[in-house]
């Protein structure tokens, strides 16, 4: 039977606010709703447009300011021209630009400045095919459709003429192999498509109202229909460039620099709806400060996905110094990005956010990561050296799983079991407090939906930026000082325990903006609200005491730093300095603590001793604090807190090597099971085995599964598992991880926060190990290698080594430090430098290669050096690749050819970047197939490469070696690596195990002497035993030879019959009057570029153009009758030569034949040159021999065709000017395919355009002059 039906959404959930009192607040506090407040969302960038973030509460713009801090968006427009009297300047793709009538109004001077912007970066990667088959449907199918229709009935055409295809005549061939080459071709336009990247024309110039920009999107020089944007900061003006893709832009370094600023995702939009969306029209909607305005700070680099780096945190960082110092305060940061550090005692990133904090005042909030349930998984930030962000953990609460989640029962409120736990790595506080971690909110355009459900810390983190920006609303229109130290210092003290939530997760509790208001008006007149307490454990400067080292069997005692530090303390009062005083009472939470009871603390640093027994303590975590109270008024909250993490681990039992939970335990959502081990000395992996202990169970239950050790100055992500996974009672769940021995194991077993229903859940853990020494690096010159095993138990071993790459080491040929521009200048005057170093490689084939720079890879925020970047340029500087800190394991398709890298770091001391102007970089080259290494038993059996090894058993606590053998040559010349590379990596297994063989795999690097040698066959041409007249005679023939080509017609005339009068038979003075003759460039030997390029009514041009075309005719054909082609080809016939002089005569014959290609080569373009002469220009006027060459031309094309392959890079010319003549595209078509393989040229694809052309199909026509522009940009793109 129906009952009634609910009418009433919940939409007030879709963007909770009442979990923290916000909605309340607001209520109560109308007008503190973020009035006169500004937040920075640092994030992907903030679309204007989105629902909600058009205007504030009056009708001002909500978004003030726009900036990609990345350089994503950067164009060059150094370069400057000046309007022709037509109205048009030529712009950097090579199109005639036409000024519009804005451009000629606006700029009467005429002079503007050019660039050339790709837009495949500004587009966010989750779009980018959208568009891509939104292109395809609108302006490619059909007509590609049609194109290939066309040409499959002429296929089928010449089949039903053509039925014996086996054994047809030359002419058929050829027209069978046009037609095949066009088929072919069609299909790889249609897979080029998908590869589609735009290149837009970029105009700026200066107008009385700002600078203003014109970006050509007509893609044909029309400007009038073309996007005109101004400066965003002058007039808010956002444009679309497409239905996708909306822009603003800002300029720099006096219009050198057009930044265009987009969106690398929606994650920044959707972030700021939460902090402070606002909906006239359905305020159940807002977001949790509806009145704030927001700065759009992109930090994701469009490049790297949406990845942030050290150039865009910390022009981020300069920009809202920058605006503070211009009485634009910019309250609150948010900053919903992370990433986890190796360490946070130090990093240059780090220390600047803390220097914004402590000297502007800005609250900065951080999200804590999403890498739950194990401890030490906060991100950074908030995890840097000084505890100056706002860390916020996610929570979800009943009313969101409803509205949000349609979940079909409400759960009680909990945290994410997904989200970062405490404590740091050095034992600080990471979470501040939670909030709620979901919300459905708006999105930009390009998504074309007006709002998506996104979970995550990401999303509380702007919930707690809103309600301090409610928090310093209020706090400015009743006039109270607060500083970013007070603000932090409210919300932990008022937030809301929730007691039967993980404690390490929720930080001080649940947000609660209310009390937090009530905490900063009841004691705003506080000293210590104008300062915070440095607290530091030990001589690493650690931010509390983390004790995680073994079994715990005694007490330890710390000395803790406790040192007060004023806001904005270089600056602050000596009075308030001097006058400081505080007497603290110090209250341990915990007996197993123990500290002094009282401190008075003036403006200095004090030390205190704690002592930590934790002999007494059980096995598992145990978190307390020392909290320091003002003894004069407790009851405004904590002053400050020593934070102590204290680990008890399990150790299991050395026969069984296991652990067994025999009671079943009911795991009901959110419920975590959390377990440490000290992990055995020897142990490499362990087994994890769960099952359901209710048998009628068959549904079960979802687990996350988190395993996880720290391992010394690593991040967490080092040694770890993370998996969700299935739980029943029909069968075992297992899951074999990874480990390290004599080192703390955290086994977190967790139901998922969604998942109904209990489980009774019983599991066991069990260890195994081999463990090697000696086992990660081969050197193959050392000989045998010799590795020891050593087991934790009895296992089957069965060793093998798969090497999947050869490492390149690159040296930079070139480096050079340089000041960065105005927006890259610390307040006041802290010029940031950059060290550009410059690499070289060249690759012989297509080949998959990741690069990074060791020296700075896998840190950013700990980094010493505040960016790293690098960009990989094809030899016409188009970028085919690029990365940072974190691309160690990104393999980019590289095409053969050559490559340049360029690596950029930045830093404000010039000294520190000379110090690395000789850093190597890496270029990892993925082998089509790994390699193995010959293991053996024993040495003798490897030395002698006898019986390899097989499976044998290893007792327990034995050690026992095993030898590998070098790769032998022939192996190496296979893998077909290039020379250069220095190792070969890859792993090495040890267990036979299938559970060990698939987690405990090991690095493992095969140190190479030098490249694979290649075996000489012996067919070298050995040294002629000549008289030294006749070692002079040649010498000076051919230094003479070598000039002909150089010096100018009339003495290259000279010298050549200088040379034939004493060497009459010499091919090579023929040939090199050819050379001498001939033009080199490219656009005059592609044919119909050069139609194209041969004008008409220049008679004169046209007749000496002949003249020389009809003497290299007679040249080619006069070095043609010096060499004898029967025998040429009867020696090629030959299928040995047991002469014993047959090197010699191979080397003369090879050189013969190499001559005679070329002579004809050139003669059957010269003669095709002719006849487009004769087509194009009036023969009568400029002289006619009467003679179609053609038949010259085909005699020619078959004699080359005995000697060399058509498609061979060596006569691709002669090929394409034979495929022409005889009007066969298609041929046409593959040759310069081929031909621009060999080299990546413009003027190539500019001749497939013209090509296409000819063939009426103009959507391919668009898709190469695409290619064109793109491929070839004028220098080098910006970092």
């Amino acid at each position: 039977m129906e009952g009634a039906i609910d009418v009433k959404f919940p939409a007030g959930s879709l963007v909770p606010k009442n979990e923290t009192g916000a909605l309340n607040f607001v209520r109560k506090y109308p007008d503190y709703n973020g009035t006169n407040v500004t937040i920075a969302i640092l994030d992907s960038g903030v679309d204007p447009r989105a629902k909600g973030l058009e205007i504030v509460p009056g009708g001002d713009v909500k978004v003030v300011e726009r900036y990609d801090c990345s350089g994503c968006g950067d164009v060059d427009t150094s370069k400057q021209v000046t309007a022709a009297p037509d109205g048009t300047i030529v712009g950097l793709s090579g199109r005639v630009l036409r000024l519009s009538n804005v451009m000629k109004t606006k700029c009467p001077s005429g002079e503007y400045r050019i660039g050339l912007k790709s837009m495949h970066d500004l587009y966010p990667s989750r779009i980018r095919d959208k568009i891509v088959a939104d292109a395809k449907l609108k302006t490619w199918d059909e007509a590609h459709k049609k194109a290939m229709a066309e040409v499959s009935r002429e296929v089928a055409d010449f089949e039903a003429k053509n039925i014996n295809a086996q054994n047809l005549p030359l002419k058929e061939k050829l027209n069978k192999e046009n037609l095949d080459s066009t088929v072919e071709f069609l299909n790889a336009c249609e897979k080029k498509f998908s590869d589609l990247k735009t290149t837009y024309d970029c105009v700026l110039f200066s107008t009385d109202d700002g600078w203003m920009a014109v970006i050509d999107t007509t893609e044909n020089g029309d400007l009038e229909n073309a996007v005109h944007v101004q400066e965003y900061s002058r007039a808010h003006e956002m444009v679309n460039l497409d239905e996708f893709l909306s822009i603003s832009i800002n300029v720099h370094d006096g219009g050198d620099v057009l930044e265009i600023v987009g969106m690398c995702s929606s994650h920044g939009t959707h972030v700021a709806s939460i902090a402070c969306g606002f909906h006239p029209d359905n305020p159940e909607l807002d977001g949790v400060a509806p009145a704030a305005k927001v700065v759009s700070l992109t930090i994701g680099d469009g490049r790297l996905g949406s990845m942030e780096t050290g150039t865009a945190l910390v022009r981020a960082i300069i920009k809202v110094m920058e605006l503070c110092e211009a009485g634009r305060k910019i309250d609150v940061i948010n900053m919903s990005y992370g990433e986890h550090g190796h360490w946070s005692n130090s990093g240059r990133v780090g220390e600047l956010m803390s220097e914004l904090v402590n000297k502007y005042g800005v609250v900065w909030v951080a999200s804590a990561g999403n890498h739950g349930p194990a401890l030490c998984t906060i991100g950074t930030p908030p995890d840097i050296s000084q505890p100056s962000c706002v860390g916020v953990g996610a929570y979800v609460s009943p009313e969101m799983m409803e509205a949000e989640y349609a979940l079909r029962q409400k759960l009680p409120g909990n945290v994410y079991t997904w989200t970062s736990r405490d404590p740091c790595i050095d034992g600080g506080f990471g979470v501040t407090v939670c909030a709620p971690g979901a919300a459905i909110a708006s999105v930009p355009q390009f998504t074309m939906s007006k709002a998506q459900l996104m979970n995550g810390t990401s999303m509380a983190a702007p919930h707690v930026a809103g309600s301090v920006a409610l928090l310093i609303s209020g706090l400015k229109q009743k006039n109270i000082n607060f500083t970013a130290f007070s603000i932090k210092r409210a919300l932990w003290n008022t937030a809301t325990k929730i007691d039967y939530v993980d404690k390490f997760a929720q930080g001080n509790g649940l947000l609660n903006v209310e009390k937090a208001f009530e905490n900063l008006t009841n004691y705003k007149d506080c000293i210590e609200n104008y300062l915070r307490f440095s607290v530091s454990v030990g001589g690493n400067g650690a931010k509390g005491i983390h004790m995680r080292q073994g079994l715990l069997t005694k007490p330890e005692e710390f000395n803790v730093s406790i040192e007060p530090v004023f806001f904005n303390d270089k600056y602050a009062s000596a009075a308030d300095k001097i006058s400081f005083n505080v007497r603290l009472t110090l209250i341990p939470t915990e007996s197993w603590i123990q500290c002094g009871s009282f401190l008075d603390l003036c403006y200095s640093q004090r030390t205190i001793c704690v002592k930590v027994d934790p002999t007494g303590l059980a096995a598992g975590v145990h978190r307390a604090s020392i909290k320091a109270y003002d003894s004069s008024c407790v009851e405004k909250g904590v002053l400050f807190e020593i934070p102590v993490t204290v680990v008890q681990p399990i150790v299991v039992d050395p026969k069984s090597l296991e652990y067994t939970q025999t009671e079943a335990i009911t795991c009901k959502p959110n419920t975590i099971l959390r377990n440490f081990f000290l992990v055995p000395k020897y142990a490499t992996w362990a087994v994890l085995e769960m099952i359901s202990a209710d048998k009628s169970d068959t549904v079960g239950g979802k687990f996350l599964i988190h395993t996880m050790q720290i391992l010394p100055m690593k991040y967490c992500k080092a040694q770890e598992t993370q998996k969700i996974l299935p739980v029943n009672s029909v069968s075992t769940t297992v899951h074999p991880f990874k480990c390290v021995g004599d080192n703390i194991l955290e086994v977190c077993i967790a139901k998922y926060w969604s998942n109904f229903g209990t489980v009774p859940l019983k599991y066991s853990i069990k260890f195994h190990g081999i463990s090697p020494l000696n086992g990660n690096i081969m050197h193959s010159a050392s000989g045998i290698h010799r590795i020891d095993l050593t087991t934790l138990s009895a296992e089957e071993v069965l060793p093998s080594v798969s090497l999947k790459s050869a490492v390149m080491i690159l040296k930079p040929s070139e480096t050079k430090i340089t000041p960065l521009t105005t927006r890259d200048v610390v307040h006041p005057g802290r010029q940031i430098y950059q060290n550009v170093l410059t690499y070289s490689m060249h690759l012989n084939k297509s080949q998959e290669v990741a690069f990074y720079a060791p020296l700075f890879s896998t840190v950013l925020y700990e980094s010493e050096f505040e960016s790293q970047f690098w960009m990989v340029f094809d030899c016409n500087k188009m970028m085919v690749g690029c990365g940072d800190a974190y691309s160690n394991d990104s393999f980019l398709k590289l095409e053969k050819g050559d490559y340049t890298v360029r690596l950029q770091v930045r830093h404000e001391k010039k000294e520190l970047l000379e110090k690395i102007s000789e850093t190597n970089m890496l270029a990892n080259i993925k082998l089509a197939n790994a390699l193995s290494v010959d293991i053996y038993k024993s040495y003798n059996q490897a030395i002698v490469n006898g019986k390899k090894i097989t499976t044998f058993a290893f007792p327990a606590g034995v050690t026992r070696p095993i030898y590998l053998a070098p790769i032998t040559n022939e192996k190496l010349q296979k893998a077909s690596f290039p020379n250069q590379c220095s190792w070969l990596e890859g792993t090495i297994v040890y267990a036979k195990d299938e559970l060990g063989k698939k987690c405990d795999t090991h690095g493992f690097q095969y140190i190479l002497t030098e490249g694979p040698t290649v075996k000489k066959n012996g067919t070298g041409s050995p040294k002629e035993n000549k008289s030294k007249f006749e070692e002079y005679s040649e010498g000076l023939r051919d230094y003479q030879v070598a000039q002909i080509a150089k010096l100018d017609a009339e003495n290259a005339e000279a010298v050549y019959k200088t040379v034939l009068k004493d060497n009459p038979t010499f091919v090579g003075a023929h040939l090199a009057l050819i050379e001498n003759l001939d033009s080199n460039d490219l656009k005059m030997n592609l044919p119909l570029t050069f139609a194209n390029n041969l004008d008409k009514n220049d008679k004169n041009a046209a007749a000496l153009l002949k003249f020389k075309l009809i003497k290299i005719i007679e040249l080619a054909e006069l070095a043609m009758k010096e060499i004898d082609q029967n025998a040429l080809l009867a020696y090629y016939g030959l299928k040995t030569d047991s002469r014993s002089n047959a090197a010699k005569i191979k080397t003369q014959m090879d050189k013969q034949k190499q001559q005679l290609l070329d002579a004809a080569q050139k003669k059957l373009i010269a003669l095709s040159k002719l006849r487009v002469i004769k087509a194009v220009v009036d023969s009568n006027e400029v002289g006619d021999d009467g003679v179609d060459q053609l038949e010259n031309i085909e005699q020619l094309f078959s004699d080359i065709g005995k000697f060399i392959d058509y498609n061979d890079t060596k006569v691709l010319l002669s090929s394409i000017w034979h495929a022409y003549t005889l009007n066969q595209y298609g041929r046409m078509l593959k040759y310069l395919g081929k031909l621009y393989e060999d080299k990546l040229s413009r003027e190539i694809v500019e001749e497939q355009s013209r090509v296409v052309s000819e063939r009426k199909w103009p959507h391919i026509e668009q898709l190469l002059n695409k290619v064109v522009v793109t491929s070839n940009p004028q220098g080098f793109r910006l970092f």
